[in-house]
């Protein structure tokens, strides 16, 4: 089965309507500014492009799985939404430090929005990866 642009659309409006977002802010479709991710359909094959100035590619990932290119991008945009989240904290409130692990709970929860299997992912790639820090 082809994926096509609009099959792609639907699946980030969705995305943004669950997340409280514009479509802008999950989906491009070409790179708009010097440092920008973005999605082209090839076939059956969707790739997940980062690209800095000039259009230099810095990252491709490739899947035919539509499921597979919205969790790439549900994980992108919950991360730059937990960061600006901890960017407004620090504003709001000074005095409290915002951690890594507050802006990971942000992204879990957001994800949760989404998926409960991708928060849970998420979740278990923090623990993870905290526990081998010590080992």
């Amino acid at each position: 089965m082809t994926i096509t642009v609009s099959g792609v659309m639907v699946a980030a409006r969705d995305m943004a309507a669950k997340l409280e977002v514009s479509v802008r802010s999950v989906i491009a479709f070409s790179a708009c500014s010097d440092f920008s991710a973005y999605v082209d359909i090839d076939g059956d094959d969707l790739h997940w492009i980062v690209a800095e100035r000039a259009g230099r590619e810095v990252k491709r990932r490739t899947t035919d799985s539509l499921d597979e290119l919205m969790h790439w991008l549900a994980v992108e945009v919950t991360f730059d939404m937990a960061r600006a989240w901890g960017m407004k904290q620090r504003n709001l409130f000074p005095e409290r430090e915002v951690t890594g692990t507050d802006r990971l709970a942000k992204q879990v929860e957001l994800l949760r929005r989404l998926d409960g299997s991708w928060a849970a992912q998420a979740q278990a790639q923090h623990d993870d990866a905290y526990s081998h820090a010590f080992d």
